[in-house]
């Protein structure tokens, strides 16, 4: 049993790990927020607001995998402070784009230290959790980018931008990261290392593709991100365009897409410990492709449209941390975790949040904003196919199975 001062420093540990992915979520999400003030002011096309999520996903997905290796080797503090503080001065840099291409620049330099977090923050939790609270609090620190990033950030962002205009919005965000950083420093410890140290290659991660089970997993990973980061990057373009809402009743709408996101994250990893990964995963994957159809579909007012995106944002945003941390996580053995998290995220990254805002972006400019949100749609049954194909590994589910046996 964790002794009293073990635990409190869990607690500890993770609050401010939630308080960084939140402040990730603020930078990545944030630009979904701002689009309709910058792609006129930079004249830019549906393409190119994808490629500013594209080009974040880019740098995020080699820094996720390299530094969750690097972290294996080298140890969780050493790599992710400084990558903390990397993320302050490019999120605070956002504010000074003038045009596409510098504002694309500064995005591709901000993924390399969001893409840091997503390995090792969720290694380090892990280590540092209980094993009765491992699963909970992984699924809390998942919730912080969804609270922060996507809740509060949808109303921070739309009112800072009414009021003070969008180039102020990013450099408090980057000084509010930069409490979050020394508090870090002044209290994160390296976890305690394994008597046994052998060096893991950066190339063990893919290796284990060759697991049927892996691979499902993944190309959940991939669809799942697809429905997060093109929901981001035009869902607040099609409110404001298409259904001619105004700024800030389109930041209320997808706020609440944000909070119910964190109910279903804490929520949905809860009922896998007990229901099993698998069926939870399906059936929350298929209730998001139906509810966000309606959404799409509907021409519904204020009301009913919070209510359409609020539960397709529980049932969506609770697949995150179930598909790409706690089935990985339960995937492979102990000394591949860190390597495993991040190749994992690799490819969905590179899928999910580099190649599919860019089709979105393409679908947008021939077809409409409306069938560009029909990609989310079929992106929740590709979830729904894959995860039938991944063994359970919810350990309760797995004993009674044995029992079962």
């Amino acid at each position: 049993m964790a002794s009293p001062r073990s635990t409190r420093y869990e607690y500890g540990i993770t609050a401010l790990l939630v308080l960084f992915w939140g402040f990730v979520g603020l930078n990545r999400v944030g630009i979904g927020f701002i689009f309709p003030k910058i792609v006129p002011e930079f004249h830019m096309a549906m393409w190119q607001a994808g490629l500013l999520i594209s080009g974040t996903s880019v740098t995020w997905a080699f820094s996720s995998w390299i530094g969750g290796w690097l972290s294996d080797r080298y140890g969780r503090r050493n790599v992710l402070l400084p990558a903390v503080g990397f993320t302050c001065l490019m999120t605070a840099a956002m504010g000074g784009a003038w045009n596409f291409l510098s504002m694309f620049v500064v995005r591709d330099l901000l993924g390399i230290g969001d893409g840091v977090g997503w390995s090792v923050g969720e290694a380090t939790i892990n280590e540092e959790s209980a094993p009765q609270r491992r699963g909970f609090n992984q699924a809390v620190f998942t919730a912080g980018y969804t609270l922060i990033g996507a809740g509060l950030g949808a109303i921070i962002i739309t009112t800072l931008t009414n009021d003070l205009g969008w180039r102020w919005v990013f450099p408090i965000i980057g000084a509010a990261g930069m409490l979050v950083l020394i508090a870090l420093y002044a209290v994160m410890r390296e976890p305690p290392v394994r008597t046994e140290h052998h060096p893991i290659a950066w190339r063990a991660g893919v290796r284990q593709l060759r697991d049927p089970s892996m691979l499902a997993v993944t190309i959940a990973g991939c669809a799942v991100l697809s429905w997060l980061q093109v929901t981001i990057g035009f869902n607040v373009l099609f409110l404001t365009r298409v259904r001619q809402f105004s700024l800030v009743e389109a930041g209320g709408i997808a706020a609440v897409w944000g909070f119910s996101g964190v109910a279903g994250q804490i929520i949905l990893p809860l009922i896998s410990d007990l229901w099993g990964r698998k069926r939870t995963v399906m059936v929350s994957a298929l209730a998001c492709a139906v509810i966000l159809g309606f959404y799409i579909g509907g021409g519904y007012g204020t009301g009913e449209m919070r209510l359409l995106l609020g539960l397709s944002g529980f049932f969506g945003w609770g697949l995150l941390p179930i598909v790409l941390a706690t089935c990985v996580s339960e995937l492979v053995s102990d000394e591949l975790r860190g390597a495993a998290l991040g190749m994992t995220n690799f490819f969905a990254v590179i899928f999910g949040t580099t190649v599919m805002p860019v089709i979105g972006g393409l679908v947008a400019d021939h077809f409409g904003l409306g069938a560009t949100l029909w990609l989310c749609v079929g992106s929740e049954i590709v979830v729904a196919i894959a995860i039938m194909t991944v063994r359970e590994t919810a350990p309760r589910v797995v004993l009674r199975a044995g029992v079962a046996d």
